[in-house]
């Protein structure tokens, strides 16, 4: 087995002849030195390194095993019969300065004020991490020896690298090449453009990295391919456009070991192999080595350069251009825009990993979250781009397996209905999809795994979350929900009346509540005394609320009743209204109220609705001339008003039904008066008739007779307005019942009052009139 460490070299930038090697150390014998690598120096003291006190820097190598030398013409013109012989290296190199005033020792080619050099390490896999304190540790001893003649200790890093890597074992973990790069700050300064980069990357285009300062250049490259399972210990080919292998002859992986992770990864198909054959990676690209980029051998490449003469042929030379100083990435072949445009489930997945790395960013520590948490940790980001890649490759395999079967509906059946409806492969952009179907890394990919590959790995998109239209059907069932919630509450504030009405609407449910008391007296009990039943008092109400938040479905099954109760039409139109959240204005809901009372009149109404009409003119006609002592409805209206006024606006239920109360009250009195004021009339009528010999009035006559008679004679207004007097002290009644019951107990002690003093008027009334009874059996007949 070959070691590790191919060898050591000094680099120096001679003051006159430029960048060139002054020692070797540690190469395989036969090696000519002299003719090794020329463009080595230019690799490892890159353009603006001498700005950066310490600078590191990646870069590849050929190397010929077989000749023990590099290729004569370039990477791009290997001889055709040699191209197995030859592999990549892989090389860092850490470059310092010094005054030339401070050496101890200065040779006579030193002619400038600074000396630059820088020492290189070459080993045949890509373990920079590892070999990077060492070789900064010996490379700043180096400078601070003063006399660069004495390079002892170059010899003792090459014997110290080989004890530790030589032999390097076979099972290597993948930790070992990912030692000293930093994912956390790629995806802090690129973010989603991560997931761009590296989608362009699979697509095989040319991208070209630039950035001033060398080492994060080449961290960036490292750390994209790094994304991509093994692929780091799978760039031996990577070297040259020209080596590759052949997609002929693969065989599928058909079992794996699920304890061994290389064994999963392989049977998934990892590494996807990017850098086939037309494929170049170089880190860093000198000017010197151009050529090999413009080669016609060259199809593709991901290559870094810190020089700007780069970035002003950029549109010749790339697809794709990333400005690492500023953190941003162009686009140059606009044909790729579509393709490398993110799904909705690309975007939300890279903004969490973004995010997470953001919310635990350490500016002391590139590489560790605050607190040392896993969550957005460098193995954290690793296993969410592994998800992300394998739910793609299943994703994939799936829509090739139903392509391949689609008129074959045996085959067609065997896959889950929930995987074969679920098309994931969507998910990840499905023109991005198709361009990856036509690159060699995909035709690798299908033909070393297995078509079914979805049955072991689920097809899916790393994103676990929903989609916006999932979100928007989310908002709607919560919007419905609390509109079921709301139900109950809504059709309690409909079934209810207000207490601040206006003097019409009152005066309108006198009226109509005469009408079905006189036409359909059952149907309103009943109503009535339903209402009453469920609704009986403001703290039932309340009650009856919280017992809707414990369980819903009694409250739905009640509005559903009222539905089935109501026969008018606008009344289940209002109770369809109340379960969507709604509810009719106050006016509203009395007018369908009174044409709901109208309707049940009509089959077996005792008085027509003109008679209603002209009755309840009637009554406005008496009340507006009859003076009355106590509060008439609308000054109760004014002084709500008032009080509203000056406590802001807001009057309370209270304070409205005790000023209302106080009106049906005096109304009452006022009534009584009337009754009272009609009977004195009636005995002076009497005795006026005695009297002037007109009619004579025999002692046992009542004044109900007398009222009779004179009703037979035309003199109706009298019994009207004695029905009306009746009907209204019933009316009050039944409202003072009313608002009994949506008062509190504070107000049930001035109600009883109240009721105290309706019975004494209702017994002077029987005292001045004795034949009451016959009255009433008159109004009934």
């Amino acid at each position: 087995m070959e070691p590790v460490i191919l060898g050591l070299c000094l680099v120096d930038f001679h003051h006159t002849r430029g960048p060139e090697v002054e020692y070797w150390y540690g190469l395989p014998e036969g090696t000519d030195s002299s003719k090794i690598w020329p463009n080595l120096p230019f690799q490892a003291l890159p353009d603006g390194s001498h700005s950066f006190k310490e600078t590191f820097t990646y870069f590849t190598l050929l190397f010929n095993e077989k000749k023990k030398c590099s290729p004569p013409n370039g990477a791009t013109d290997l001889p055709e019969g040699e191209l197995n012989h030859y592999t990549t290296l892989f090389a860092i190199s850490c470059s310092r300065q010094i005054r030339s005033d401070e050496l101890t020792h200065k040779d006579k080619d030193i002619t400038r004020s600074t000396v630059q050099k820088a020492i290189v390490v070459i080993s045949r896999q890509p373990i920079f991490g590892q070999i990077k304190d060492k070789l900064s540790l010996v490379t700043n001893a180096f400078f601070l020896q003063r006399n660069f003649s004495d390079r002892s200790i170059i010899s003792s890093l090459h014997g110290n690298l080989i004890s530790i890597f030589d032999p390097l074992p076979s099972n290597l973990q993948d930790s070992l090449f990912y030692v000293g790069l930093s994912l956390r700050r790629i995806i802090y300064e690129f973010k989603k453009d991560t997931l761009i980069l590296l989608k362009a990357i699979l697509l095989e285009k040319k991208l070209v990295f630039y950035g001033t300062n060398v080492e994060a250049l080449c961290n960036l490259q490292f750390g994209l391919i790094s994304l991509i399972p093994n692929l780091l210990s799978d760039l031996e080919k990577s070297g040259s456009p020209q080596m590759y292998d052949s997609c002929e002859g693969l065989k599928a992986a058909d079992s794996f070991k699920s304890s061994d992770r290389q064994s999963v990864l392989r049977f998934l198909g990892f590494p996807l192999k990017i850098f086939e054959k037309g494929g170049l990676f170089a880190p860093y690209t000198p000017l010197q080595q151009m050529d090999d980029i413009s080669s016609t051998n060259t199809d593709f490449f991901v290559i870094g350069s810190s020089n700007s003469l780069l970035t002003e042929q950029k549109s010749e030379f790339c697809h794709v251009f990333v400005n690492v100083d500023d953190s941003s990435i162009e686009i140059l072949d606009k044909t790729l825009q579509p393709a490398l445009q993110l799904s909705g489930h690309d975007k939300k997945w890279i903004e969490y990993v973004s995010n997470m790395v953001s919310e635990t960013w350490n500016e002391n520590d590139l590489f560790t979250p605050k607190n040392s948490q896993f969550e957005g940790s460098e193995d954290f980001l690793r296993w969410q781009f592994e998800d992300y890649l394998t739910g793609l490759l299943s994703s994939v395999k799936l829509s090739d397996y139903i392509e391949v079967h689609k008129n074959n509906s045996m085959v067609i059946q065997s896959i889950p209905d929930n995987v074969l409806n679920s098309h994931p492969i969507n998910l990840f952009n499905a023109n991005w999809v198709s361009r990856w179907k036509e690159t060699q890394n995909y035709e690798i990919f299908k033909g070393s795994t297995d078509d079914r590959l979805f049955d072991i790995f689920p097809p899916k998109h790393a994103y676990n979350g929903i989609g916006a239209f999932g979100v928007i059907q989310q908002k709607l069932a919560a919007t419905f929900q609390n509109l079921r919630k709301s139900n109950s509450g809504s059709s309690i504030g409909s079934s209810k009346v207000k207490t601040a009405d206006s003097s019409e609407s009152i005066e309108q449910d006198d009226v109509s509540t005469k009408s079905t008391v006189a036409a359909a007296p059952e149907t309103s009990q009943s109503s009535s005394e339903k209402d009453h039943n469920i609704w009986s008092s403001w703290r039932d109400y309340f009650n009856v609320k919280k017992q809707g938040k414990k369980g819903e479905p009694d409250l739905e099954i009640k509005a559903t009743q009222h539905l089935n109760d109501s026969s008018s039409t606008s009344v289940a139109i209002g109770s369809a209204l109340l379960g969507l959240g709604l509810h009719l204005n106050d006016k509203d809901e009395r007018m369908h109220e009174d044409e709901s009372n109208l309707e049940k009149e009509a089959p077996h109404q005792g008085e027509s609705n003109n008679e209603a009409k002209s009755e309840h003119k009637e009554e406005s006609d008496l009340e507006s001339e009859a003076p009355h002592e106590g509060k008439s409805k609308n000054e109760a209206k004014s002084e709500i008003e008032d009080e509203s006024n000056q406590k802001g606006g807001k009057t309370s239920s209270q304070d409205q039904h005790r000023i209302l109360n106080e009106s049906s009250n005096s109304e009452t009195k006022n009534d009584t008066t009337d009754t009272q004021r009609d009977n004195s009339n009636i005995e002076k009528e009497i005795k006026n008739d005695i009297a002037n010999g007109g009619r004579s009035y025999e002692q046992n006559e009542t004044k109900e007779d007398y009222k009779i008679k004179q009703a037979n004679t035309g003199n109706s207004s009298h019994e009207i307005t004695i029905k009306e007097n009746d009907n209204k002290s019933e009316t009050k009644e039944e409202e003072g019942n009313k608002f009994e019951t949506k008062e509190d107990d504070d107000n049930k002690s001035e109600t009883e009052e109240d009721d105290d003093k309706k019975s004494k008027s209702k017994e002077d009334e029987e005292a001045e009139l004795p034949g009451h009874q016959q009255d009433d059996n008159f109004q009934a007949a």
